[in-house]
């Protein structure tokens, strides 16, 4: 239950207190995630209180089984995320990749060559839609311990990035689908070996999960 908005009371607690406990997923149509999270104060990202708050994220992140995971989706509304990066750019049940967590990140290139591929999102269950983006990103922002750093992300990787990077200026995949049947349900997604060979758009229906293939 939601509390009133003129209540007295005051709003939950971030991250809960109390053993094992972790904050629940926030699901897409919650007005929250539609907003863009505001930047990490420097001087906190040191202190035991934001140290915490990444060690919640971070328990949610496996918790959920996710491939990354934004604090807005735990109900942290700041720019901060959690990211498995890929060796060789593509995802691979068999690797666990290395963990990455980025704060207040900032794009700053974005290749013109696009491409497509299945994404799927802890927000979003039960679903994965056919989505293009930019095949590669350069970025800028600061590690968990608050040092700079700068990264160039292609195939797999660019794509988990640019995907919790949304997560922070209030996006979800779902939003950025060029055609409303690119979002699929998992269970039709099982019987896409049957599919005309078009839908929902080309290429989608032989895509392996965890490739981009370029436009």
């Amino acid at each position: 239950m939601a509390l009133d908005p003129d209540s007295t009371q005051n709003p939950p607690e971030f991250p809960p207190s109390g053993p094992d406990v972790l904050p629940p997923l926030v699901t897409q149509g919650d007005p929250r995630l539609a907003k863009a999270s505001e930047p990490v104060n420097l001087a906190e990202i040191k202190t035991e209180g934001f140290l915490n708050k990444l060690e919640t994220l971070h328990e949610a992140l496996i918790a959920y089984e996710g491939i990354g995971i934004a604090a807005p989706q735990i109900g942290w509304f700041e720019r901060v995320f959690f990211m498995l990066s890929m060796p060789d750019g593509v995802e691979n049940e068999e690797e666990e990749g290395d963990l990455e967590c980025w704060v207040n990140p900032v794009v700053v290139e974005m290749s013109q060559e696009q491409g497509w591929a299945w994404e799927g999102c802890l927000s979003v269950p039960g679903f994965r839609g056919w989505i293009k983006r930019p095949l590669t990103v350069k970025v800028q922002g600061l590690t968990l311990h608050g040092k700079p750093v700068t990264r160039e992300y292609n195939g797999w990787n660019a794509r988990v990035f640019q995907h919790e990077y949304d997560h922070l200026d209030g996006w979800l995949y779902t939003y950025r689908a060029a055609d409303p049947r690119h979002i699929v349900s998992l269970e039709a997604l099982e019987h896409r070996a049957s599919w005309p060979e078009d839908w929902p758009a080309k290429g989608a229906s032989v895509a392996p999960m965890g490739v981009v293939l370029p436009e």
